[in-house]
């Protein structure tokens, strides 16, 4: 029951800052599916970075609540799947499907590249 708590905290933090951040980039007149591939690849480097400093300090006695919390709950939430689907099916059904294909392999390839960033940035 405790890890289910820590991550539905992580989740319920996770949505609001999405929230609120996808609200501020909209102000900046940015497209909504650069929106969204702006806030996923953030949270793909954010979760590179969060593992690898987990994994660097393995002597250090962290808690697996916080790993639940952070990395399942908060940066799960913060870079939502759905959304990313959703840009997909909204391009397909305006039969933009090309748009479609070039979002999708640029947000996947940006959030492998922003992860491994983020990951190697403390290993070095």
């Amino acid at each position: 029951m405790v890890e289910i708590f820590f991550v539905s905290l992580g989740s319920i933090l996770g949505a609001n800052t999405r929230f609120e951040f996808h609200n501020k980039l909209e102000k900046c007149h940015l497209g909504k599916g650069f929106v969204i591939i702006v806030i996923n690849t953030f949270a793909s480097f954010s979760l590179g970075l969060f593992l690898s400093i987990i994994e660097k300090f393995s002597s250090f006695n962290y808690s697996y609540q916080l790993v639940l919390f952070f990395s399942i709950g908060f940066l799960g939430s913060l870079s939502t799947f759905s959304s990313f689907v959703y840009e997909l099916f909204d391009l397909c059904i305006q039969l933009k499907f090309l748009k479609a294909l070039k979002v999708s392999i640029s947000s996947v390839s940006l959030g492998i590249i922003s992860f491994a960033f983020g990951f190697l940035l403390v290993n070095q």
